[in-house]
């Protein structure tokens, strides 16, 4: 599709910065820090990603479309009481003189529970005829620009007079009917629910740049509107920026069957409706000759009348006949003529307009537009909206193309290849933005995900992460908090990057989890699900992330652990180590290293795990992790957010004897069952079971050798630090538990699961409910 410049363009630049958005639904107060480009929300179910798009579309694209329930849960009980005063009007009160005082306070309360939305921008000095009716000051060279929009019902006192008189009406017929009628209206917010349109109209107001988000973050402060602000024309906003969505819901998948039908009307395929709307806007003839393209209009009225022609010449003889009963007479019409009215936008106007060559270049292996994958018909879909949006920014009906286009995609993963989802913010950013040459343009991509792949394509810079806050004694309400995750490492670039590159290479689903499983090796990652889907129904149902991060690392991510605050399990090993002397320092003083070694009870040993001695419990020395107390094992420095660290303890089973690694505290959990592997055994036909070889093979047999508890911890210990291959001991004894064997996860790996499903199970971390 040819690009046509756009006849206006302005010097400078300007963008969306930030957004505040305030009583929507459940979300309280959040602030997003908008990117330049593209900015990515991610974030568990139910977290409030689609309510951060479903507010921004409600303010700044679909007027009047807000309903009772986009208001905040939390001010419903101020509204409801605003309500039963309205109630117990007697009269007009638009008639009656006095009580403006209250009038005006009832006004204050029911402005300030509505829901607002605070647009800041980052302008040039040549943006200045754009953004100048949002200006706090006379003198301005650039800078910050705020912007709010709030939803009013009522603008002045007598707005507010006629809707408590309104109200009243409605509820006289049935406020004797009890408490327990459910008779329209119950309340004021039942009221809105079937008079949406008394929820008023949404006006825009200019903010005092000497304090805002985008020069000054760490002191900004949310405004309060004065009393006597004065509201913004609307269509000063509207030049300003223009906001396109692409919904979740495409329909996909569901033109195939309406398609089979010849004969009556049938859904038409999503990349044919994307071509229809556009054809419909861009290139049908219009009495203003907006869209015009001269070569199309051209070969559609020569189509046209060679078509008049041939229904004229296909009819001829009909009419001739009708000439026999007297018509036409001398002053009838004398002949019959056929002007057919061919709309562009209509010939794409059915199930078959778009088809798919199979070879290309010929025209005689065709398929409809239903026959090809669900990822291609997104896909196209995806990229002709895009397209779209940026066609009809470029070339609007009246004035200059909007200097800022906000595009919001819901869920663009849907059908999609991996390898499309990790391309595709910064090539849909490509499909939105005009041309290199056009200056003053800004076209930012807002996009709501739950692909680990399409959120791990783009750096921690253009990641959101969308939090849910659960209610407390300190929340009466379920609440959402918007993280930026650029920031959560600070000025630490090292480990920031090492988190980037971890989250992309194991394309982890933290982000988007319930909670989160660390784990030390590969064993671990293997067979701790296991045991969760055997041993923890409740648990099991939940969405659990398990990322597989050595003890040595796990620290590293605990800034992010911090700012996500979902229950936490970090499974590590305690590496019971001894003090050696290291190789000596530049300048000469000696070092002290830790080397691994079996732990047999001998004294003075170490702990030579780096995240159990840097983050929690910052413990040294071995005994010291023998007997650990409830706060020793639960990290909770950072409000609402629960790390449970899990490490080998004793074993009751082998006598107390203490494990250095999982592998060792599966065997000493499960001695007698190891044994029993050597053991000769027949199967159902009398023929010889074979002993198990490989990686289970070795550790049985040391098992059944073994005189004594802490021989056999020697014995694996040699075991476990040569060529010994864990991944194949895992993988084994996960066919073994899959099997029904009565192989028993160790006890340390038990009680921590077990502290994670009363969290996630018992109500001490709720799931709120969107509202």
């Amino acid at each position: 599709m040819a690009e046509k410049k756009p006849d206006s363009l302005s010097s400078g630049d300007i963008s969306l910065r930030f957004i505040e958005l305030c009583q929507f639904r459940r979300l309280g107060k959040i602030r997003l820090e908008v990117d330049k480009k593209t900015t990515i929300l991610v974030g568990a179910n139910n977290s409030g990603k689609t309510s951060v798009l479903a507010a921004i579309r409600h303010f700044l694209a679909d007027q009047s479309s807000f309903g009772a329930f986009d208001i905040s849960i939390s001010q419903w009980p101020e509204l409801r009481a605003l309500g039963r005063n309205w109630e117990a009007l007697t009269e007009d009160p638009l008639t009656v003189a006095g009580a403006e005082g209250l009038w005006e306070k009832q006004l204050q309360i029911i402005l300030a529970a509505m829901p607002t939305l605070d647009l800041w921008f980052d302008a040039e000095p040549g943006m200045y005829h754009y953004v100048a009716p949002f200006l706090s000051k006379l003198s301005w060279k650039g800078g910050a620009v705020g912007v709010r929009l709030r939803l009013e019902p009522a603008a002045s006192i007598d707005d507010l007079k006629q809707l408590a008189w309104a109200y009243n009406n409605a509820r006289l017929p049935v406020k004797d009917m009890g408490a327990d009628s459910l008779a329209w209206p119950i309340d004021l917010l039942d009221f809105w629910l079937r008079e949406p349109s008394k929820l008023g109209h949404v006006r825009v107001y200019k903010l005092s740049a000497d304090n805002n988000p985008v020069t000054s973050p760490a002191t900004y402060a949310t405004q309060t509107l004065s009393e006597d602000a004065n509201p913004i024309e609307r269509k000063h906003l509207s030049r300003l920026i223009r906001v396109d969505f692409v919904a979740a819901q495409r329909g996909l998948g569901s033109e195939e069957a309406g398609s089979r039908s010849v004969s009556g009307p049938h859904r038409v395929g999503m990349f044919s409706n994307q071509l229809l709307k556009f054809a419909q806007q861009h290139l049908n003839v219009s009495s203003t000759g907006h869209g015009h393209r001269a070569d199309l209009i051209q070969a559609v009225a020569e189509a046209q009348r060679d078509l008049d022609e041939k229904i004229h010449d296909a009819i001829a003889d009909s009419v001739e006949e009708v000439r026999e009963l007297g018509y036409p007479g001398l002053h009838d019409p004398q002949e019959i003529r056929f002007r057919t009215r061919i709309q562009t936008a209509d010939l794409l106007d059915h199930g078959t307009a778009v088809q798919y060559s199979m070879q290309k270049d010929s025209l005689e292996e065709l398929l409809p537009e239903h026959s090809i994958g669900l990822g291609y018909q997104n896909l196209q879909s995806l990229s002709y909206q895009l397209v779209s949006f940026k066609a009809a920014r470029l070339q609007p009906e009246k004035g200059s193309p909007e200097p800022i286009h906000l595009v919001m995609i819901e869920e663009p993963e849907a059908h999609l290849h991996v390898q499309v989802q990790r391309i595709f913010p910064d090539k849909a950013h490509k499909l939105i933005s005009p041309l290199k040459s056009v200056s003053g343009l800004k076209s930012q991509l807002l996009i709501s995900t739950h692909s680990s792949h399409l959120a791990h394509s783009e750096n921690f810079d253009r990641l959101r992460y969308v939090r849910r806050i659960a209610k407390s004694a300190t929340n009466s309400f379920p609440a959402t908090e918007v993280v930026n995750l650029g920031q959560v490492f600070g000025d630490d670039k090292k480990t920031r990057q090492f988190a980037e590159r971890y989250f992309r290479v194991q394309h982890t689903d933290l982000l988007f989890a319930n909670a989160a499983v660390f784990v030390e090796g590969s064993a671990e990652r293997m067979l701790v699900p296991l045991f969760i889907e055997r041993d923890f129904k409740a648990l099991r149902s939940r969405y659990v992330s398990f990322l597989d991060i050595g003890g040595s690392h796990a620290h590293r991510l605990k800034p992010l652990v911090e700012k996500l605050r979902i229950p936490t399990v970090i499974i590590t090993d305690i590496d019971p180590s001894k003090e050696k002397e290291g190789k000596p320092k530049k300048n000469g003083e000696p070092s002290k290293r830790l080397m691994a070694v079996a732990n047999t009870g001998q004294g003075g040993l170490h702990c030579g795990n780096q995240t159990l001695r840097e983050w929690h419990p910052k413990l040294e020395q071995l005994n010291d992790f023998k007997n650990p107390t409830e706060a020793q094992l639960v990290w909770s420095e950072v409000a609402d957010c629960l790390v449970r660290f899990a490490w080998q303890l004793p074993v009751e089973e082998a006598d107390g004897s203490w494990p250095s690694t999982f592998e060792d505290s599966l065997v000493l959990t499960n001695l007698h069952w190891f044994k029993n592997l050597m053991d000769e055994k027949l199967d159902e036909d009398g023929e010889e079971i074979e002993a198990p070889k490989g990686a289970l093979g070795s550790v049985s047999k040391r098992v059944a050798k073994a005189e004594s508890t802490p021989e056999l911890l020697v014995a694996l210990h040699a075991l476990m630090h040569g060529s010994f291959d864990k991944g194949e001991f895992a993988a084994s004894i996960f066919e073994m538990i899959s099997s029904d064997e009565p192989v028993v996860a160790p006890k340390y790996i038990t009680d921590a699961l077990t502290w994670l499903e009363q969290q996630l199970c018992s109500g001490q971390v709720k799931l709120a409910t969107a509202l």
